[in-house]
């Protein structure tokens, strides 16, 4: 049977390493795949980026020399002078004479033909017919008021749109495109509109005295920079869109047959191409296009015109390659692994084969290494100091350690089956009791410090309840630990009490030394616990808080006497020596190791928000919290405790001098829960009984 099952466990063993196998394998060939797909992504955004920018570049290259061709002409001397005769003329006389009209028609036939603002089809035989000559290209000049003064040839009275970037150009002074319009033939045409100022040696004015229009039919000379010969595929296509509204506009004429300008889509179609292109200008992604395509795409912005470029490619015809490819790893890969699998299974059942005639040998050595850890942790157990001890959700123990059993003078085995009471006895048993529920409920470890008496001897332990389970089913019993600290809290006690001494001995030296300072460090360790418990400090601050305050003045014993005592105004060396009071004070602690940052706090206790304190100028937040509630205490102790060169000051006064120096010298914080202190939590009649001054004059100062 228990060959069966180990057979069993194994054979599982072997399928699921082969499952996880196949599953790498899988794994393995959908990584490559998708691989082999970004690395042609990667491919085609390169190319696409190539192929854009070329054309992109083009098309700048075509609007700048339209408008060189039109600031050419807007900048020629006789052109600016007639176009200035002619507005005064107007002025001054309506009937103009004709030879500065004619010279200008001229000067445009003579750009239009050298430049190529000439329709094509003035080339081909009139047609014998009454129809009205529209050209496809043309030059115009035009007055400040927009009328026509000359053009060439098959010039039609410009439209809303070409009226609109007219008067932009006259208000601005400045080229401007003319969008995609249709003309009266259904063309594209894009026109260009620069202004014509006066000649600067007759006039000073630089409003526009007219403006230049050059129009040219996309379609012959646009549209052809969109196509390539060195086409990449049968499928890539490059467009020009624009924005209306919420609608896009395909500038140029699309692969379908549809014309420019003749579709629009709308701007927030989810997966179009064109809407992608118009979010993320410059951004390659995968959409569809207007016939619902699958592309590959790119796009480039032709700022300042508001247009954009998009080069796009069939996604079936790029990646028509890569997915051959992928398909054919992917057979290669998948028969692979096949194959492994088959020559693993067959592998796995000769080795279970010599596998099974080891089992015994093994099964009989992990047994003696069971019974010996056995016999090792039973005497670890059996060893250690701390009591351990397992019981059951019915507090009653169900496992002791030997500690317990001796330190209770019992036989270790007479404890189990009993409960907390008695074995521990009442009070200690609500101890147990407590904290067993509440790790069973809980479900969590749970740690406890408590003096407990077992066997008639107290001891203070670390308790630590840990939720186990036991007889197949969870948390449903809890391992105690106790850990005997007695010791190191008594050690600990006398550690603090020393501390205490020693620092009381200390205000004895300095109330000896300074005695004008008898009783301020205890008022003022007083007043500054009350205003940190006022500001809810945590225990460990209020403990550095307090030891600072008092042994803040320590640094007075390396001050003379004399110094200390004296009554008259002090010169600025005398100054200089008494703030070095702090330094001193670090100097003498500076071995000590306290447990918070107490040095730090006696030093800066003189100093000021606003960085007039001293030693170090601290301003600000740089000043540490308890360093800011000393500072406050100090100060107002000093203030209404008599000193050799004044009398003390009434509280009323101190408080008013503390409130005029909040939020610039103060903490304000600190200022408003000494106010709170001193009107509800100091008795001030035994505070005065304490105060004692010394002989000699007060107040000459």
């Amino acid at each position: 049977m228990s060959k069966e099952l180990s057979g069993g466990r194994s054979w599982l063993t072997a399928m699921g390493i082969l499952v996880i196998f196949l599953a790498a394998g899988v794994w393995a060939i959908f990584s490559l795949a998708r691989y082999e797909r970004q690395r042609d992504l990667n491919h085609w955004q390169i190319t696409l980026g190539v192929m854009a920018d070329s054309r992109a570049a083009g098309i700048r290259q075509w609007i700048d020399g339209r408008f060189d061709v039109l600031l050419e002409l807007a900048r020629n001397g006789s052109l600016q002078l007639y176009v200035q005769q002619l507005r005064q003329r107007q002025t001054a006389d309506p009937e103009m004479e004709p030879a500065q009209i004619s010279y200008l028609r001229n000067l445009l036939r003579a750009t239009a033909e050298r430049t190529g603002f000439v329709d094509p089809m003035r080339s081909l035989p009139p047609v014998p017919a009454n129809v009205a000559f529209v050209a496809g290209a043309s030059l115009s000049l035009y007055g400040h008021d927009r009328s026509l003064i000359c053009s060439t040839p098959g010039v039609a009275d410009p439209d809303a749109v070409l009226l609109k970037a007219m008067d932009r150009a006259l208000q601005s002074g400045k080229p401007e495109v003319c969008d995609f319009f249709l003309d009266g033939s259904g063309r594209a045409m894009i026109g260009f509109v620069v202004p014509v100022f006066a000649l600067q040696m007759q006039s000073t004015n630089r409003e526009p005295v007219g403006v230049l229009v050059g129009l040219n039919a996309a379609t012959d000379t646009l549209y052809p920079l969109l196509v390539s010969s060195d086409a990449a595929t049968d499928s890539d296509e490059s467009m020009l869109i624009g924005r209306e509204g919420d609608e896009i506009v395909y500038l140029s004429p699309l692969a379908d047959g549809t014309p420019a300008l003749k579709r629009r889509m709308a701007a927030n179609a989810f997966g179009l191409a064109a809407a992608s292109a118009l979010a993320h200008p410059g951004i390659f992604f995968e959409a569809n296009d207007y016939a619902g395509t699958e592309v590959l795409a790119i796009s480039r912005s032709l700022t300042p015109l508001p247009w954009l470029l998009v080069q796009k490619v069939a996604a079936d015809e790029a990646m028509r390659e890569s997915v051959t490819h992928q398909r054919f790893l992917t057979v290669v890969l998948a028969l692979a692994l096949f194959l492994v699998s088959t020559f693993f299974v067959a592998l796995w059942w000769y080795r279970n084969t010599l596998l099974e005639r080891a089992v015994a040998a093994e099964l009989r050595e992990k047994s003696a290494q069971l019974e010996a850890q056995s016999h090792l942790l039973t005497a670890i157990n059996e060893n250690i100091s701390d009591v351990i001890f397992l019981a059951g959700a019915d507090g009653k123990l169900i496992f002791a350690n030997g500690i317990l059993a001796r330190k209770l003078e019992v036989v270790g085995d007479d404890l189990r089956g009993k409960g907390f009471a008695s074995i521990f006895g009442p009070e200690t048993a609500k101890f147990f009791d407590q904290w067993t529920m509440e790790t069973l409920a809980g479900g969590r470890s749970i740690y406890q410090s408590a003096s407990l008496d077992i066997g008639g001897n107290s001891f203070v332990f670390h308790a630590v309840f840990v939720p186990i389970p036991y007889n197949s089913s969870n948390n449903d019993a809890v391992l105690v630990s106790l850990h005997d600290v007695t010791l190191l809290e008594e050690a600990q006690r006398r550690q603090t009490q020393l501390m205490g001494q020693l620092v009381r001995a200390l205000m004895r030296a300095i109330d000896l030394h300074d005695p004008y300072s008898i009783n301020h460090s205890a008022k003022t360790a007083t007043v500054a616990a009350a205003i940190g418990s006022a500001m809810q400090l945590k225990d460990q601050d209020l403990r550095t808080l307090e030891i600072a305050a008092e042994l803040c003045n320590l640094g007075k014993l390396s001050i003379p006497r004399e110094l200390l005592a004296k009554t008259g105004p002090l010169s600025l060396e005398e100054q200089s020596v008494l703030q070095q009071e702090t330094v001193f004070a670090g100097e003498i602690l500076a071995r000590i190791d306290f447990d918070g940052p107490v040095l730090d706090t006696i030093a800066q206790k003189h100093e000021l928000l606003d960085g007039s304190g001293y030693p170090q100028k601290l301003t600000g937040e740089a000043i540490i919290r308890t360093a800011r509630i000393l500072s406050v205490a100090n100060a107002f102790v000093a203030m209404i405790s008599p000193r050799a060169y004044r009398d003390k000051l009434s509280r009323e006064t101190a408080l008013d001098a503390m409130l005029r120096g909040a939020g610039e010298k103060y903490d304000r914080q600190v200022v408003a829960a000494l106010f709170q202190v001193v009107e509800n939590e100091i008795d001030w009649s035994k505070w005065e009984k304490e105060c004692h001054v010394p002989s000699g004059s007060v107040g000459e100062r």
